[in-house]
């Protein structure tokens, strides 16, 4: 005898508990050639009794899976992940997922980063992930007011014309998302640059400044050092070499966070880029390439601290595609 109870709809036997919990795992890998297998034995190990596997590329994509996923946990179940950027396309995201699940009397729990949000400690952690959001959402709503006003006293009242339309920006996500084009001959479609398809899909949220190197020393012709100097991540040479000079759109200043350095295809030095710090103009670039005031290398605890959802961390895998020597990550 069946019952209409089960999840999802679901038919059900009359002998089984369709109020017992469950663990409810979902992993991603991001990007299209990763394979997942680490994450579903990480979600097996916990208990899980689903698992859902999304493959997608960070802010960019839809997850279907992960909407499975949220349908399918019910009252009482555990939502499991093994990293807080695995589930979340951003802070704001993380954080209405949170609220979603709180709702729902769904757990979280969040293994490699300690965080179960069926304890206090856990509850707490996310309380202050929605202050720093909160917090994020002031600067940059106040670097915004200060910008339009002095444009507005230099006479600018508006910006350039977007170089896609909205249904064009539709139309290259659906493209991104059917996974049968390179983003390369989704920006021959339209007639346009990767840069330009990349910054469309992105949303122009935050970003991380990635930075593609070869482990051999450089010198400029005016005899700085430039690139990876050998002398070791925390010395001032490194430093120096790390902090100036980056291209970059005055316009898009705030919104970077974080410098990524790769060496060699690996992640070598993770910094943040200071809110206070002072941003520094290379003359003789006319303002285009910037001294960027970063901090100390930072350690695996404090990335996964001040950047939960940068899906990458000190000695993940990073190949640099044929001639890229920057990029922007979406946060």
């Amino acid at each position: 005898m069946y019952g209409i109870n089960g999840r999802n709809g679901a038919p059900t036997t009359v002998c089984e508990d369709v109020s017992a919990t469950a663990k409810i795992g979902y992993g991603r890998v991001s990007t299209r050639d990763q394979n997942p297998d680490s994450q579903r034995d990480a979600l097996t190990e916990a208990g899980c009794d689903k698992i859902f596997i999304d493959k997608a590329s960070g802010k960019l994509a839809s997850r279907p899976e992960l909407d499975k996923a949220l349908d399918y946990a019910r009252a009482g179940d555990t939502f499991v992940i093994t990293r807080l950027a695995r589930a979340a396309r951003s802070l704001k995201h993380l954080i209405e997922l949170a609220e979603s699940l709180r709702e729902r009397g769904i757990d979280l729990l969040v293994l490699k980063q300690g965080i179960d949000t069926s304890t206090p400690t856990g509850r707490l952690a996310f309380h202050m992930l929605g202050a720093i959001d909160e917090f994020q959402r002031e600067l940059i709503v106040e670097g915004t007011h200060e910008g339009l006003a002095s444009a507005r006293s230099r006479g600018r009242t508006g910006g350039r014309r977007p170089t896609l339309t909205a249904t064009q920006v539709r139309m290259a996500r659906q493209m991104y998302d059917s996974e049968e084009y390179t983003v390369q001959q989704i920006a021959d479609t339209f007639h346009t640059s990767r840069a330009t398809i990349y910054r469309a899909l992105s949303d122009e949220g935050d970003f991380a400044y990635v930075v593609y190197r070869s482990s051999k020393p450089k010198v400029d012709n005016d005899g700085r050092s430039y690139g990876e100097t050998g002398q070791g991540d925390h010395s001032r040479a490194q430093y120096d070499s790390d902090r100036m000079y980056w291209p970059l759109d005055d316009a898009k200043r705030h919104r970077a966070k974080a410098m990524v350095y790769v060496t060699d295809g690996i992640v070598t030095r993770i910094r943040a880029i200071d809110p206070n710090g002072q941003w520094t103009p290379d003359q003789r670039a006319n303002g285009t390439y910037w001294e960027i005031p970063v901090t100390a290398p930072l350690t695996h605890d404090e990335i996964t601290k001040q950047f939960p959802t940068l899906d990458l961390t000190l000695g993940d895998e990073l190949p640099r595609q044929r001639g890229k020597q920057r990029e922007h990550l979406a946060l």
